[in-house]
């Protein structure tokens, strides 16, 4: 007998009530829902990369943040290796010790043992042993005193507007001014009011402060109390236009502190053609020194049209300043200019039309007193 399909599916459905199981068909009427897997070979994406702009600029490291200090911390000398102490313990002479600070910045004390002092004051050397000392074998701190009985070397590095910049060395306390003097002196483009010294500390940040050596010239006062140590960094400035209208260049010229002799060169005809003449006069020199340093004879002179070249290197070109050699011996101020370093006199109306003319058709700009030099010792 064949029977209906959905008489079939009531009797299955009949005959699993009876035995106490759920219909199969309730199995169709629910889902389960299982978590998704991780994706065990996702990469993250990778974080942008800041573009540093004027606005938004990098994050300073702190290491070598410059930080302005005031003239107290220029006058604190830290030990560093190379200095050599003398230690007197009054009570415990078995304490005394005469020591050299070694390469890694310690020293070696008797009993105590190796010690390091790098960037200590004396104070903070005395306190230091002093607590050591009440600590470990005594039973209150003694007097301490630590005297520095020599000074370790000093490596100077002076730039900026110095006659010989460069690398120099020094007895740690030296003066500022005995930098300069080593670096052959300031330039006259130097302004002694803006002398920068940077310090790099032993925590490896780094100190500034701006002195002052002009004004203790004007108005004898006491040079700046600041004493040279080993790593510090010395720069000159340039004096700015419009800046110097309060500062004396022929006063500082007359000093020790600026280059002691400067070069003027002095273009005259001859009878090859032409040739120069080299003269090194006194840094504050004028042109009536010049013309005293020459012969008699000599064709400086003669009634010719002078003229004094003067290479500005902020434009790259040349000044020039008539002269007259007879009014100059004859006392009149305003032809006896002062002369400065490279400085080259002209004598001879065509010499000067030659060399302007010259000066014309170039077609790479001139920017440094050696190139022009060259280029006037090119027309030779």
């Amino acid at each position: 007998m064949n029977y209906p399909f959905s008489v079939f599916l009531l009797t299955i459905i009949s005959w699993s009530l009876s035995l106490g199981l759920s219909p199969l068909i309730a199995y169709s009427q629910s889902s389960i829902k299982l978590p998704e897997p991780e994706n065990p070979t996702s990469i993250e994406p990778k974080p942008s990369v800041p573009t540093f702009t004027p606005e938004n600029p990098p994050p300073n490291n702190p290491r070598s943040t410059i930080n302005r200090a005031n003239l107290e911390e220029f006058k604190i000398y830290r030990l560093n290796t190379g200095d050599s102490l003398s230690i007197t313990v009054p009570k415990f002479p078995e304490f005394d010790a005469a020591v050299n600070i070694d390469i890694e910045g310690k020293v070696v004390l008797p009993i105590l043992g190796r010690m390091s002092l790098t960037g200590l004051t004396l104070t903070e050397v005395e306190t230091k042993i002093a607590e050591q000392l009440g600590h470990r074998f005594l039973q209150a701190q003694p007097e301490v005193f630590v005297n520095l009985t020599a000074p370790r070397p000093a490596q100077i590095s002076v730039l900026g507007e110095v006659f010989k910049p460069g690398f120099y060395s020094f007895v740690s306390g030296s003066p500022l001014t005995a930098a300069l003097l080593v670096a052959g002196g300031s330039t006259n483009d130097a302004d002694l009011r803006s002398i920068t010294v940077r310090r790099t500390l032993v925590d490896g940040s780094v100190i500034e402060q701006n002195f002052d050596l002009y004004t203790p010239l004007i108005s004898n006062q006491g040079l700046p109390d600041m004493s040279l140590q080993g790593g510090d960094v010395i720069v000159v400035n340039e004096i700015k236009v419009g800046e110097d209208r309060d500062y004396d260049r022929a006063l500082v010229a007359r000093t020790t502190l600026p280059q002691q002799t400067i070069r003027v060169r002095v273009l005259v005809p001859s009878n090859t053609g032409t040739s120069f003449r080299n003269l090194e006069l006194p840094n504050g020199s004028t042109f009536v020194d010049a013309i005293a340093s020459l012969p008699p004879d000599d064709n400086l002179l003669i009634k010719e049209e002078i003229a004094l070249l003067r290479f500005d290197p902020e434009t790259g070109g040349i000044t020039t300043q008539k002269l007259n050699t007879q009014q100059v011996i004859h006392g009149n101020i305003a032809q006896n200019i002062p002369l400065q370093n490279e400085d080259v006199i002209v004598v001879s109306r065509t010499l000067l039309g030659k060399i302007f003319n010259s000066f014309n058709i170039i077609t790479q700009p001139i920017t440094t007193f050696f190139g022009f030099r060259v280029f006037l010792e090119g027309l030779l």
